[in-house]
């Protein structure tokens, strides 16, 4: 049995495919306790709600800014530090979420506002990024309701991402790391839990 660690906030950003849903499940998986806030399926619970136009998580991609409203995200952050809030110093949260999109029009954001940002006040944030290469062979696999972008998209998109990652650091003074996602699993994994002091894979809490 390891030393107890504190419990931290972390949150996780990066673009499409950068493997922030597999790095999570995995997370899951050597520390059950932890707590794991998915963007995409509270918006997709939120949206659903609202109009029956959409039942899964692809539907949403493919949809996006034409169903989802300003509104919508407001609701989903306003539950998200409420989460965060009644869970902070008894256990790690970890939040799954990406603020840019890419649209038929091009890219949208939709960032916290700073008093959301002062409410989540992330202990760590951690931004995945992969080559151009492995995005593509990854959607080529598994679209999930993704549409195929240009290279040229998938270098603006990891840029845009890594901006507000970036913007949020300097916002709340939480520590901010990049990490490539191009490796296997279990090292992104181990240099997840290594870098934001959760623990090592095989050393649950």
């Amino acid at each position: 049995m390891g030393v107890a660690l504190a419990h931290k906030i972390i949150y996780l950003t990066g673009a499409p495919a950068t493997g922030k849903s597999t790095l999570t499940e995995n997370l899951s998986q050597q520390l059950p306790d932890a707590v794991v806030f998915t963007y995409s399926k509270e918006l997709l619970d939120c949206v659903q709600r609202r109009t029956k136009l959409i039942s899964t998580q692809d539907d949403l991609r493919r949809e996006s800014a034409k169903i989802i409203t300003r509104e919508d995200v407001q609701a989903v952050d306003s539950q998200l530090v409420a989460l965060v809030n009644s869970n902070r110093g008894q256990r790690t949260v970890v939040v799954d979420s990406h603020p840019v999109t890419i649209e038929e029009f091009g890219f949208r954001v939709t960032p916290f506002t700073k008093k959301q940002l002062g409410g989540l006040a992330p202990d760590v944030i951690v931004c995945l990024y992969a080559s151009p290469e492995t995005i593509i062979e990854r959607i080529s696999k598994n679209a999930a309701g993704r549409p195929m972008p240009l290279r040229y998209e998938i270098d603006l998109h990891t840029q845009l991402q890594c901006q507000v990652a970036s913007i949020y650091a300097m916002e709340t003074g939480a520590s901010l790391y990049y990490l490539n996602s191009s490796c296997s699993p279990d090292n992104l994994l181990c240099n997840l839990m290594s870098i934001t002091g959760i623990g090592s894979p095989n050393n649950k809490q």
